[in-house]
């Protein structure tokens, strides 16, 4: 049994026995990873806590050693055993590490947020007494500051923030209980003190007033008021809040009203008629895509028949190759099927951190309509009240550019009447039971009639042959075809054959031409950006050898990395749809029993490489931490990429 507390010094118990590490970087990961328990962490947002932008060459080698400390200490498995299932695990994924907590109270953190929910739910029913005692429950689990004897970096720091918040905000709400059941008296010196400590907070000063006038110590109430408004305007040059305000006039005035027992809180009603209608508009000259349509609207009818478990969709595909778009058009055509609501989310920030869960949950819960006072903080939290309010409904949940699992399992609504429709940008990371819609490029004739669509219909009847060119040098790929066509749209004057000639001569002109919001170059740098070091050097050997195709054993002698480390590099790049494989040919010679099969070839799609090549070319030093590898250090690349394998762990 493990027991981890954050809120206070860190403390780290395994079996009754104290483990908490002491070197202080390998605190700071193993407080990032407890934060974000049950979610990838990735080794990117690992190195900006350690180091912020300027990792060490040898940042890589480094955050293995710590894990490897970690799970040494802690005594942590890297996979579920069968056999004892509750077990905490520090899990190596695709990117970095997750850890897996199945019972999340054993981590303080958890335990706080989950009483001070019990404790509004109390407060909101009328229980003051139980609100009361079960915060008081909550806010003992403070030892002092959150990660008191952690030495911080900016993301820990931003969570430390948001924790003492929340502690605020619970203490808040247990003034509020105990001086609603009339305990001014005891709680005036714990007033005094919270105002000590946060002289700026309104709240805590007009709670402080009440009581102290409610005990007939009128004269000290007022100067509770002078003194936070000199505060305020000294440090902030605010004035006091209306309500503040009023409060003192109340006083002043010696209002009867203030002396007896307020009334209980009233909660605040959801408005029941709002429905959430978050899908971006779709794209008039959508094209094609018939029979996954079809597939995809089967899947979600079937669903909604049946009442079994909604069905989650998962759409794969290479970069460009028209995910968001064909999701977009899918929920559009079944939204009638999902009259409670339909959310939509972008979740192209989540690998870089740039998007929290909480943040996501929240903006979908306040699109229901309920307010953000009466909403808990934490994930599970957040939640689970997002699967009660969609229990009974028949919502869509869009969720484009998932990176992982993780992400998506927090967002799944509550009813057997929902469904999900995800764009992911890993082929292997998804929902078990999940429905995978595997995009491929567009047929000829689907790639004339957007462009046709786009550019106008006369150019395929005058320029034929010119425009089924220009078709192929896009490699069928749907986001190139529109960059084209939206090119020929705004250059009627040029014929075709001119624009081929130029893409012929240049084909890198292909990656400035854009479609709409959205380019060749930045799709791919997206996912290029949210690769860990290893990857991406990898896809600089790759591309700059400029191979036609090759196998995990020439990539390992230039890596200087053993060929089984170079072959789970290459699956991995597969499942991101950076390499395509391609068919090796039949082995020749001697008997058939004793040929061995030929080795697997890959390729990167040529409008990907081209795109890599120009990434590549635009990088600094500072974009290549840790990328100085001698060609005889295989022990280096092989730690190096062991946390972004979920193969090696």
């Amino acid at each position: 049994m493990i027991k981890i507390k954050l809120l206070g010094p860190l403390v780290v118990r395994r079996s009754g026995v104290d483990v908490t590490p002491s070197a202080p970087k390998l605190r700071r990961v193993l407080a990032a990873l407890v934060l974000n328990a049950n979610m990838l962490v990735s080794v990117d947002q690992l190195f900006e806590e350690l180091w912020e932008n300027r990792p060490p060459p040898s940042a890589l080698t480094t955050m293995q050693t710590y894990i490897y400390q970690l799970r040494r200490r802690l005594d942590l498995g890297t996979e579920p055993p069968p056999t004892q299932p509750a077990e905490p695990i520090l899990m190596t994924r695709v990117g970095g590490y997750e850890l897996r907590l199945d019972d999340l109270q054993v981590v303080d953190v958890h335990r706080f947020d989950r009483l001070v929910t019990q404790g509004r739910a109390e407060m909101d029913g009328g229980e003051l007494e139980k609100a009361a005692q079960t915060l008081g429950e909550a806010l003992a689990t403070w030892r002092g500051p959150a990660l008191v004897d952690v030495t911080l970096g900016r993301r820990l720091s931003v969570w430390t923030t948001q924790l003492e918040e929340r502690r605020k905000a619970a203490l808040e709400r247990r003034f509020s209980a105990l001086l609603q059941l009339g305990h001014h008296h005891g709680v005036v010196d714990e007033l005094g003190g919270a105002m000590h400590d946060y002289p700026t907070h309104e709240g805590f000063a007009g709670q402080l007033m009440l009581a102290l006038h409610r005990c007939g110590r009128r004269p000290e109430a007022l100067d509770v008021f002078r003194r936070i408004r000199r505060q305020l305007v000294d440090e902030l040059g605010l004035e006091p809040s209306a309500a503040v305000q009023r409060l003192h006039q109340a006083i002043l005035a010696d209002d009867p009203q203030l002396t007896g027992l307020p009334r209980p809180r009233v909660t605040t009603s959801v408005n029941r008629s709002v429905v959430p209608a978050q899908l971006p508009p779709g794209i008039p000259d959508f094209v094609g895509r018939d029979v996954c349509l079809k597939q995809v609207a089967e899947l979600l009818g079937a669903g909604s028949r049946t009442g079994a478990a909604f069905p989650v969709v998962e759409v794969h595909g290479p970069p460009g190759i028209g995910k968001s778009t064909f999701a977009l058009q899918a929920a559009h055509q079944a939204r009638s099927r999902f009259p409670d609501g339909q959310f939509y989310v972008d979740m192209s920030g989540s690998a870089s951190g740039d998007i929290r869960l909480e943040e996501v949950l929240t903006a979908s819960l306040r699109s229901c309509g309920l307010p953000r006072d009466d909403l808990p903080t934490s994930v599970d939290e957040l939640s689970r009240t997002f699967r009660t309010w969609t229990a009974d409904r028949r919502v869509l949940m869009v969720v484009d550019d998932v990176v992982g699992a993780e992400w998506l399992r927090p967002l799944l609504p509550g009813g057997s009447g929902c469904a999900v429709i995800s764009t992911n940008r890993y082929r292997h990371d998804g929902l078990p039971g999940a429905h995978h819609i595997s995009l491929p490029t567009m047929t000829m004739d689907e790639a004339l009639r957007m462009l046709g669509n786009i550019a106008g219909e006369w150019r395929v009847e005058d320029e034929d042959e010119a425009v089924k060119a220009l078709i192929r040098v896009c490699g069928l790929l749907p986001l190139a075809v529109r960059g084209v066509a939206a090119r020929l749209a705004s250059r009627p004057g040029w014929p075709a054959s001119r624009l081929l000639d130029r893409v012929c001569r240049d084909e890198s002109m292909l990656l400035d031409l854009t479609a709409g919001p959205s380019d060749l170059i930045g799709t791919v740098d997206v996912g290029y950006r949210s690769l860990p070091e290893p990857y991406r050097r990898a896809l600089r050997v790759i591309v700059t050898e400029h191979w036609q195709r090759f196998g995990a054993r020439e990539l390992a002698a230039l890596l200087g990395a053993r060929i089984q480390d170079a072959e789970v590099l290459i699956e991995n790049l597969v499942d991101m749809h950076l390499l395509e494989e391609v068919p090796s040919p039949p082995p020749l010679g001697g008997p058939p029993s004793a040929r061995r099969p030929a080795e697997p070839r890959y390729v990167v799609p040529r409008l990907n490489a081209l795109a890599l090549r120009s990434i590549i070319g635009a990088e600094t030093d500072e974009d290549r931490p840790g990328s100085t590898l001698p060609p005889s250090a295989a022990w280096h690349f092989r730690r190096s990429i062991l946390p972004l394998s979920a193969h090696s762990a």
